[in-house]
């Protein structure tokens, strides 16, 4: 049997050069679903951040204008995000012409100025209220454990707390915390 010659210009890759392609794409691939979840964990801070400003605003606000504010949080749910905003205290009313029917359920009336913040998918907050005793304070509304957890009082005083935002239930950033005087401060 006679062998063909082999024809020198046909060109092919080696199994070396086929196997470093490949390394090559799995390190591009690892590196593009690293940064999906890096550009999530952003988006988490930048919510965060959001957050401490609307926090400082609702206190010069409350005391600029002598209201009682406080941070609305509704968790998430299976069909929606997480969101916040800010609710305003209005004492219920009775009704004068018929005794013992009120006018109004609830005190606490959303802030239209205000539009609800949506928070990223997977990120929650948490606020922890801490023990403060109030001088000459008594309204159960405003301090009973049915009242928001965060509360600025209008005159220069909040309901302390600390505030904790979570992505994928991992902490972001430095704990939160707003004093007895409504400051907001970053836990170092």
């Amino acid at each position: 049997m006679k062998r063909m010659p082999f024809p020198h210009h046909i060109k092919g890759f080696t199994l070396i050069e086929v196997m470093v392609v490949i390394v090559i794409i799995s390190i591009v691939a690892s590196l593009i679903v690293l940064n999906v979840d890096g550009l999530d964990q952003r988006k988490a801070m930048q919510a965060r951040e959001m957050l401490l400003l609307d926090l400082k605003q609702i206190n010069r606000e409350a005391n600029d204008q002598s209201r009682i504010y406080a941070l609305d949080i509704q968790n998430a749910t299976d069909v929606a995000q997480a969101q916040y905003g800010i609710v305003e205290y209005i004492p219920i009313k009775q009704n004068t012409q018929q005794p013992g029917r009120m006018i109004e359920n609830t005190p606490w009336k959303a802030v239209p100025e205000f539009q609800k913040r949506t928070l990223p998918d997977q990120v929650s907050v948490s606020v922890q209220t801490e023990n403060h005793q109030f001088k000459s304070a008594n309204n159960a509304e405003l301090l009973g454990n049915n009242a928001p957890k965060l509360i600025w009082f209008g005159n220069g005083e909040a309901k302390p707390a600390t505030i904790q935002m979570y992505y994928q239930q991992k902490p972001v950033g430095d704990v939160i915390r707003v004093d007895y005087l409504g400051k907001v401060d970053e836990e170092k």
